[in-house]
């Protein structure tokens, strides 16, 4: 698997470091991850129901509660989560807008999306052309990486509010350890040469407008309205 390649780690280490203060500031109740990488072997904040939908992979079934299906068609019942985490699932996405579509459904009014993807900036896209160049049948990565001015306009177009972003994880691939004082100068010096950015969206409802809200949102106008007493999409017991 890529992630145990030495790129992977680095970039698994440093979101790591990353994501746990994020949740934190959010303080939600239940969270949803999408797919791989998995972060940790057990989810921080026992008090949280965590849920992995597993596109695959197997996990230990104790530290998840584990649903399986697919990110454009999620199993679970309209405002479901306070919380999704999408950990660079989109670059491998035939159609990153169903996927953000799904979130925004299983979403609580005013839930948050936390988005983690490559940059195309960064040198990581490099070995990505290098590796297709070489036609390197190993090599995970096929499709484009997904640039940030074009997830900001999908999920826009999804009634998400942008709350903030950051780009993360300089080192270059092979240096390692070496060249740790990179992730040191990255923010200040070379933001956009970063390998990852992430991104923490609102979901907006048209029923209830966010406070302070200074310019309108375009709506969907095919997005049908759902009942915040929809029943829960599964149950603990059935997942064992």
């Amino acid at each position: 698997m890529w992630w145990d390649s030495g790129a992977g780690r680095l970039l698994l280490d440093r979101a790591r470091d990353i994501l746990p203060r994020w949740i934190e500031r959010l303080q939600p109740e239940t969270v949803l991850q999408l797919g791989q990488p998995l972060f940790w072997g057990m989810p921080p904040g026992t008090e949280r129901t965590w849920v992995l939908l597993n596109d695959g992979a197997a996990l230990p079934p104790e530290a998840y509660l584990q649903v399986c299906g697919a990110c454009p068609d999620m199993p679970f019942a309209p405002m479901r989560f306070d919380l999704v985490i999408v950990p660079f699932c989109l670059s491998r996405m035939g159609d990153p807008e169903a996927v953000l579509d799904e979130c925004w459904r299983v979403l609580r009014p005013e839930g948050h999306v936390l988005i983690m993807d490559f940059n195309p900036g960064g040198s990581l896209s490099f070995m990505r052309r290098w590796r297709l160049w070489r036609r390197d049948r190993a090599w995970p990565w096929r499709r484009p990486f997904l640039p940030l001015g074009k997830l900001r306009t999908l999920l826009e177009n999804q009634d998400f509010i942008l709350k903030e972003g950051r780009y993360f994880q300089y080192t270059l691939p092979g240096l390692e350890k070496n060249a740790q004082w990179m992730e040191l100068v990255g923010d200040r010096w070379w933001p956009a040469g970063a390998n990852a950015y992430l991104l923490l969206a609102q979901r907006r409802d048209p029923e209830r407008p966010l406070v302070g809200l200074a310019t309108p949102v375009k709506l969907r106008r095919e997005r049908r309205k759902v009942s915040s007493e929809a029943p829960a999409a599964y149950d603990h017991s059935e997942l064992g």
